[in-house]
């Protein structure tokens, strides 16, 4: 999501500032000479996010959604503290929110996907009776039934 989004973001900063005739290739040269600084600050966020977020699981001992918006809100913070003490709060307070904001629409996803796998499997369970019913009625034999033997 990172490298697409940021490529395209860099790709249409390129094009826009370019003379008309020379759009694709100022794209092109943008996005060339900006994606090892995208890549390097995806990077340096993903690595400091994911070891606070490591860093909580363990200190905590459980892992819940305000794990993550926590090492969103210090990730932030961390990130942008060389521009001093407001900017820094503002960037962690962006980077809580967001992964705020991530954090509930996962939790939602999966609680919809849970309810509908409910439905599902009891619906699957109702059909499976009435098939079962069905066969008993025709005087099929007893799915249910054992057969014993004396001998």
């Amino acid at each position: 999501m990172g490298c697409v989004g940021g490529a395209l973001m860099y790709f249409v900063k390129g094009a826009w500032n370019a003379p008309k005739r020379q759009r694709m290739f100022s794209g092109l040269t943008h996005l060339r000479n900006r994606a090892p600084i995208m890549g390097g600050t995806f990077g340096l966020w993903g690595g400091i996010f994911s070891s606070v977020d490591c860093l909580l699981i363990y200190y905590r001992q459980k892992d819940d959604p305000f794990n993550a918006v926590a090492a969103g809100f210090v990730t932030g913070g961390v990130l942008a503290i060389r521009g001093g003490l407001a900017p820094a709060f503002r960037q962690a307070m962006l980077g809580g929110i967001i992964l705020c904001v991530i954090e509930a629409v996962g939790t939602l996803m999966g609680a919809i996907m849970t309810k509908r796998q409910h439905e599902f499997q009891a619906e699957m369970q109702k059909q499976e009776l009435a098939r079962q019913k069905a066969l008993y009625a025709r005087g099929g034999d007893n799915p249910y039934a054992v057969e014993y033997n004396a001998e």
